[in-house]
């Protein structure tokens, strides 16, 4: 199948052009959204029904809005290295720059784990998607198991789930931490396992308060300071370090 390019257009702010493209989204239902594109390129997420002319106009009012923000969003992306998958490379587990020891072994079942202050990885393929791939699988299972601990140790200060610890699952997202269905089900972004153990419990504690109180009310806020009340930090970090957690 022809893979479908997004048209561009162009902005106009001060002596700069800036080069965008807009994808609609049906779950975009009330404003746009910007993202950054690895081309230096502005992404416009924008919501289904939403013109062509209307985002243009949008975007030419807050110009030096959408300029600051792009300047931003490259720049955090130049911070972010390069990974190849080898030994000495530093990877991020619970706030923490691990280095990684790939070692070559044969006629073995491959194996990870955090020893003498390094991620060691045993393969026989020691080739960068292959260590990659493990990387990944081991960040998941050390999510759901640090995750569903610390859940069910703050549930029990959560007084409104009944003594109940939640439904828990996990699932990559690209701007989100977490979220907590109508069904009182909570998702959670293995990336975080990645973040400080404050900014975990912050986020575990937040959609606990959600079982509670559904919008971002009053009420929710008096919730979560009562549950978490170092949350203004915690929010402050992942929102300052959201680019390095959520990078592969």
């Amino acid at each position: 199948m022809r893979k479908v390019v997004p048209k561009r257009y162009w902005l106009e702010c001060a002596d700069l052009l800036i080069e965008y493209e807009i994808l609609h989204k049906p779950a975009v239902t009330r404003r746009i959204h910007l993202a950054a594109n690895p081309d230096g390129s502005l992404g416009v997420i924008a919501p289904r029904r939403m013109s062509k002319r209307t985002i243009h106009r949008t975007l030419q009012q807050r110009a030096s809005h959408v300029a600051r923000f792009l300047a931003g969003a490259m720049a955090r992306q130049r911070e972010l290295p390069v990974h190849r998958y080898i030994s000495g490379e530093n990877h991020l587990f619970l706030g923490e720059n691990y280095p990684l020891e790939v070692v070559e072994q044969s006629g073995k079942r491959g194996s990870i784990q955090l020893v003498h202050g390094h991620i060691r990885i045993m393969a026989t393929d020691t080739g960068s998607d292959v260590i990659s791939a493990k990387l990944v699988k081991w960040y998941r299972q050390q999510a759901l198991q640090h995750f569903g601990l610390r859940l069910e140790l703050i549930s029990q200060f959560a007084q409104w789930t009944g003594g109940e610890v939640p439904a828990m699952r996990l699932r990559k997202m690209k701007r989100t931490w977490g979220s907590c269905s109508a069904k009182g089900v909570i998702t959670l972004n293995p990336h975080l396992v990645k973040a400080p153990a404050k900014c975990i419990d912050y986020v575990i504690a937040h959609e606990l308060c959600h079982l509670e109180e559904l919008n971002h009310g009053k009420a929710f806020y008096a919730l979560q300071e009562q549950l978490f009340p170092g949350w203004r930090e915690a929010k402050m970090h992942l929102k300052d370090r959201a680019h390095v957690y959520l990078h592969e």
